[in-house]
């Protein structure tokens, strides 16, 4: 019964709280559209659509998009550009709620090269701050306090205060979920300063930091102060139709009652918030709402409404946060950066070319007092000759500065070329962990599927019910191991990514390769005594010892002898009974090199694979067998880490041959 009475009063409640907030927006978007109704197709017309879109924005986002882009088109054809950056980063902002962050990123790079161009201040905040929420949705919440930063400040000096409050709590909701929380509390305190300050009707700024300073609380304990920021948010949002936060907030408060365990009031609060999210399709919103009543449900062993929620929050979580999204925002991602850089480049050239002409400067006044002064004292041997003096020195420091300047040019570009490899290394870093959230949760709901159909307590199906049963559960664990092998693809480029090596000492390599062999031989030691191979080891008595770094060079030897056992248990798999397994294994001297080779007569390659041998994630394992950064990884650890070579000859069906040889 009391599940019934929350479902009956709940479209009641919704039903006032939506009415007079309604009423309030009625009157404002009738008062623009008649304003718009009179105007001309100039820049006033632009600026009526993007108040009217802005009216929009927070209950009607689909209304802010599609007024925004008659603004931009208008802006264009009557060449307003400062109305064409402020309409494409509007478009981004309602693209961005709607959960299309790849577009929503470059419509704002777009606006914010718009608004500089024009020197539009106010534009540029704006894409910055819009830049800035685009990266807190992605959880990278330093890069999103620095976009933030960049907006609070160009806010100051327009003084426009309800945006500077705006920044503030964002800032401040950044430093919450990096787990800083003192500093989280001054930002949130000094943006309800603000606010207060603020006359009424405000910004969804003023929601938005009650939003977080309940958040904020709940983290630090009161949860009596959380519950009341959360009503006034509420409160706050009924005033301005503001559906965006108010679901957040009753998405914050379901939250709240699950963390206080009281489990009909966080049933009622979720359903409210993802209602209320829906109705603005805020699809972040509609993600953890989701999240949090597949909980609910899964407790009180609703199996229907559990997998339900379940499959909804998997559907949000793809639109949002898919691989080709991730891909998408990665490229953009790094063409900012290049443009920054280029950006940066030229400020350093004009830098370079001003201290260049102050230099010519100097040395013109310089040679011109010099000339003076022999001008002046040339009947005297001794002016000469302090004079000569002096005109050898300036052509000494000229060229000291001009060798001065080549070198600091070099240095530049190195520099420049070191930042964008760096920048690429650690975006695609950040890019793999952040794809381990999504693939751990793919892997988690799978098992729990699992366990829902192997221990719902109902007898089990037969016949087709039973075989469609069957085939679901299969369907759910190869999901949960597809997504174990992406985990394993992702430690793998990890590694690969890893920067630094290993100190080098003095090396035995004979005993690196016996040690190896064994550890190789014991790792496939089920494989080998069901298929046994037989192992031919000529290891050079004479060999000297070698600078190396055994724990990654045994890494490679380890590799390479794994690799030649699964050739040879992959060939006898398909050839007669009178095929022998073979792996030879050879060390030897060489003039200033010591050579290992690697040798089996197993499946062997085509040309074409083993000119691919080393690139990453190229493998010829099955699916599930490997990730393919193996031999990548020795490759780099060979000729990177100790100055060596790794190649290899091959022949399909016959043999593989790996050579390494190191400096001695």
């Amino acid at each position: 019964m009391r599940h019934v009475a929350l479902r009956l009063l709940l479209p009641l409640w919704l039903l006032l709280s939506l009415a007079p907030a309604a009423r309030a927006q009625t009157v404002a978007t009738d008062s623009l559209r008649l304003a718009l109704s009179h105007a001309l197709a100039d820049s006033s017309r632009v600026l009526l659509l993007l108040k009217l879109a802005s009216t929009y924005r927070s209950s009607k986002p689909d209304s802010t998009l599609e007024l925004a882009q008659q603004a931009c088109e208008l802006a264009r054809q009557v060449s307003f550009v400062k109305g064409q950056g402020r309409a494409q980063g509007m478009i981004g902002s309602a693209l961005r709620e709607r959960g299309e962050l790849p577009k929503a990123f470059a419509n704002q790079i777009q606006a914010y090269q718009i608004s500089r161009q024009c020197r539009d201040l106010q534009g540029q905040a704006y894409s910055l701050n819009g830049l800035g929420n685009i990266r807190f949705d992605l959880q990278q919440y330093r890069q999103a306090l620095d976009y933030y930063r960049q907006s609070k400040e160009i806010y100051t000096r327009l003084h426009l205060m309800p945006w500077v409050a705006g920044t503030l709590t964002s800032m401040g909701s950044c430093y919450e979920k990096l787990n800083v929380l003192d500093s989280a509390l001054i930002l949130q305190s000094q943006a309800a300063a603000v606010l207060a300050q603020t006359p009424r009707p405000r910004l969804a700024s003023a929601a938005l930091a009650l939003r977080n300073m309940g958040a904020l609380q709940a983290r630090l304990g009161n949860y009596p102060a959380a519950f009341s920021y959360y009503r006034q948010a509420l409160q706050e949002t009924g005033n301005t139709n503001d559906l965006r936060n108010r679901a957040m907030a009753q998405c914050r408060m379901a939250g709240l009652y699950h963390t206080l365990h009281q489990p009909d009031s966080s049933l009622l609060y979720a359903r409210l918030a993802l209602h209320t999210a829906a109705q603005v399709s805020y699809r972040t919103t509609i993600l953890e709402a989701s999240n949090l009543l597949t909980q609910l449900h899964r407790v009180r062993h609703n199996v229907d409404s559990a997998f339900y929620y379940q499959s909804l929050a998997v559907t949000m979580q793809d639109s949002l946060f898919g691989p080709e999204k991730f891909q998408q925002l990665q490229l953009l991602a790094f063409s900012e950066q290049q443009r920054q850089q280029q950006q940066r480049e030229a400020q350093e050239l004009k830098t370079t070319s001003y201290q260049r002409f102050a230099l010519l400067v100097a040395l013109g006044f310089i040679l011109t007092v010099a000339l003076l002064l022999g001008w002046a004292n040339r009947q005297h041997r001794r002016a000469n000759h302090l004079l000569n003096e002096r005109n050898q020195q300036i052509e000494a420091q000229r060229n000291a500065l001009n060798e001065a300047l080549t070198e600091l040019r070099a240095a530049q570009a190195q520099l420049v070329a070191t930042e964008k490899w760096a920048f690429v290394g650690e975006l695609s870093a950040g890019i793999a962990h952040e794809l381990q959230n999504p693939l751990a949760f793919m892997k988690n709901f799978a098992d729990v599927s699992v366990g829902l159909l192997d221990h719902d307590g109902s007898p089990r199906p037969q016949g087709l019910e039973g075989e469609i049963m069957a085939g679901l559960r299969k369907n759910l664990r190869e999901i949960s191991q597809h997504g174990q092998r992406a985990s394993s693809i992702i430690a793998d480029m990890l590694a690969h990514a890893r920067t630094g090596t290993s100190q080098r000492e003095s090396t035995d390599l004979n005993t690196l390769v016996t040690n190896n062999l064994q550890l190789a031989i014991l790792g496939n030691s089920e494989d080998t005594h069901s298929h046994p191979v037989h192992l031919e080891t000529d290891l050079a008595p004479d060999l000297p010892s070698v600078l190396a770094a055994p724990q990654e060079l045994g890494r490679v030897l380890l590799n390479l002898f794994t690799n030649a056992l699964y050739a040879t248990r992959r060939r006898q798999q398909s050839s007669p009974p009178d095929y022998q397994p073979q792996v030879q294994v050879r060390t030897r001297r060489m003039d200033h090199e010591v050579e290992i080779r690697v040798r089996d007569n197993g499946t062997g390659m085509p040309a074409t694979v083993a000119a691919q041998v080393f690139e990453p994630f190229f493998t010829t394992k099955p699916t599930g067998e490997g990730t393919g950064l193996g031999l990548s990884l020795a490759h780099d650890i060979i000729t990177k880490g100790h100055g060596g070579t790794l190649t290899v000859e091959t022949e399909d069906g016959k043999f593989t041959e790996f050579t390494v040889r190191l400096p001695a």
